[in-house]
């Protein structure tokens, strides 16, 4: 079995998914960070994982990108037998409070996405803390 740790963070933003995998390095050196760029390509990789590889300790969604949209993405993992497990935190760009409750209803965290690299290296850590 492996014991690969790892985040999956769905986004197709080059810049803020090299600012995140930084802070994620900061935050615990033994995490990885896989960029997959939307949630079509989520599904396929999660389907890709052979028994006793292990499914990522985190899932980074936010609820816009193309391809199967991060709140249609949510609703997915939360209600399949396989995923629903796996910790998602949802990046809210704004208030949204539909948004809210359907991560709350479905049991997954959500906060701001961070505006900079200090509050970057904040949700990084909160998000570390989500999975233990």
């Amino acid at each position: 079995m492996s014991t690969k740790m790892y985040f999956i963070f769905v986004n197709n933003d080059i810049e803020e998914s090299q600012i995140f995998a930084s802070a994620l390095h900061q935050a615990d050196a033994k995490k990885n960070l896989i960029v997959i760029p939307n949630g079509f390509e989520l599904i396929q990789f999660l389907q890709d994982v052979k028994r006793g590889d292990s499914y990522p300790d985190l899932i980074i969604l936010t609820p816009k990108f193309l391809r199967l949209n991060g709140m249609d993405l949510l609703g997915l993992l939360k209600t399949d037998d396989f995923y629903r497990l796996i910790p998602v935190v949802m990046l809210l760009p704004e208030k949204n409070n539909s948004h809210e409750d359907i991560c709350n209803k479905l049991g997954t965290t959500h906060m701001p996405s961070p505006k900079s690299q200090i509050e970057c290296m904040s949700a990084v850590n909160k998000m570390c803390m989500v999975c233990f």
